[in-house]
């Protein structure tokens, strides 16, 4: 397995913003009832637009998998502002940032499409009936779901046990996890025992395909 497709450097470029106007003052140096409205009135809205995307199974907003890369918005109000490309000798990788914060990055194995979307700390989730689940979420949210599956998939001469809901690829955070549960993804036999999964095992990764 191309170590490339599963940890990417990234190298933050700071957003040009620009500078905000001051608001009318009220006493004591509070913000005039008007101002403090129309304030909270936008980020109300900023708030609001931010919410609305959620990954599928091939898509999240207008970025859907097998679309040309070169046909993807510059920018899409409440889901990014701004990309970052990092190229590896097998793919190039391109992640979606709103406000400076990574939201997803899209992989593209050197075909010119978008082949895999994956999702960037806890910005963006995929929707369910008991709500959002995002990367950092309880392994045991998941889970806990109607229609979950464990998944086999192999690596080289090794392998490791991904789960499947609503059609997308979720895995453990395997950071700090325990020896048993370690072992326990990397055996081919049986996928791990609900009784491995503690509250502090993490969801670790949520994409529409596997790196590889």
């Amino acid at each position: 397995m191309n170590k490339y497709f599963i940890y990417f450097a990234l190298t933050l470029i700071p957003l040009a913003l620009g500078a905000c106007g001051g608001g009318k003052k009220g006493k004591a140096g509070r913000p005039a009832a008007d101002s403090l409205t129309a304030t909270e009135e936008i980020n109300a809205a900023t708030a609001a637009a931010d919410s609305v995307f959620s990954l599928t199974v091939d898509s999240i907003g207008p970025v859907r998998v097998g679309e040309p890369i070169s046909s993807l918005p510059v920018t899409v109000e409440g889901l990014y502002d701004n990309v970052l490309l990092t190229e590896t000798p097998d793919a190039v990788a391109y992640t979606f940032l709103l406000r400076d914060i990574p939201q997803f990055t899209v992989f593209d194995f050197l075909d010119g499409k978008v082949d895999l979307i994956a999702l960037e700390g806890d910005s963006r989730g995929v929707a369910t009936p008991v709500g959002d689940l995002k990367i950092g979420a309880p392994f045991t949210e998941l889970l806990a779901l109607d229609g979950v599956t464990a998944e086999w998939e192999a690596i080289d001469d090794s392998g490791i046990w991904y789960w499947r809901y609503g059609g997308l690829f979720f895995g453990i955070e395997e950071t700090n996890i325990s020896d048993s549960l370690a072992d326990a993804i990397s055996d081919s036999h049986n996928p791990p025992s609900a009784a491995l999964f503690t509250p502090d095992v993490k969801i670790g990764y949520i994409a529409t395909g596997l790196p590889f």
